[in-house]
């Protein structure tokens, strides 16, 4: 046979609404279907947890139906192409013609110049040491070519990630 008891009630009574889940939702003649919101928020914000929130600070419920992030950093919806376009250019070997340089996904990084000797030794994952900056991360260059994002510390340098271009 069967491994449990059977529950008291059919499917059919079962409430769509469960007390864990916080105040059921109001009836009325403001009763709300859905609302559009947009949300100005840092780093780290989950947008679902406060669509939550938001619902219970009204004492109600909600969830998220549609989440569109309209601007990460520097980046906009503006230039933004689709898959399906991304695909075919992808096919068609032409992504050169879209790709951002790298750099622009981290203008907000300061520069740190080297010099070819530090550049290998940067790219061999070695610690550059006596390097006189502020402690914090650095876009590390050759000339006009990345190499590293690092992070200084007490005047030693450090790759958190390396870049294979040249």
């Amino acid at each position: 046979g069967g491994g449990g008891e059977p529950l008291g009630e059919s499917l059919a009574d079962a409430p769509l609404h469960h007390p864990s889940d916080g105040p059921p939702p109001r009836a009325g003649e403001d009763w709300l279907e859905e609302i559009t919101l947009t949300a100005h928020v840092s780093k780290g914000t989950y947008i679902r947890s406060l669509a939550r929130d938001i619902a219970l600070a009204l004492g109600t419920v909600g969830h998220v139906t549609m989440l569109r992030r309209i601007k990460a950093g520097p980046f906009t919806l503006a230039p933004a192409i689709s898959l399906d376009k991304l695909n075919e250019m992808g096919q068609a070997r032409t992504l050169e013609q879209i790709l951002l340089p790298l750099r622009a996904g981290l203008d907000d990084i300061p520069a740190l110049a080297l010099d070819p000797d530090q550049a290998g030794a940067l790219r061999q994952g070695r610690v550059l040491a006596g390097i006189a900056v502020d402690d914090g991360q650095y876009f590390a260059m050759l000339g006009d070519t990345p190499v590293a994002l690092v992070e200084a510390l007490d005047e030693q340098v450090r790759v958190v990630r390396g870049f294979n271009l040249d």
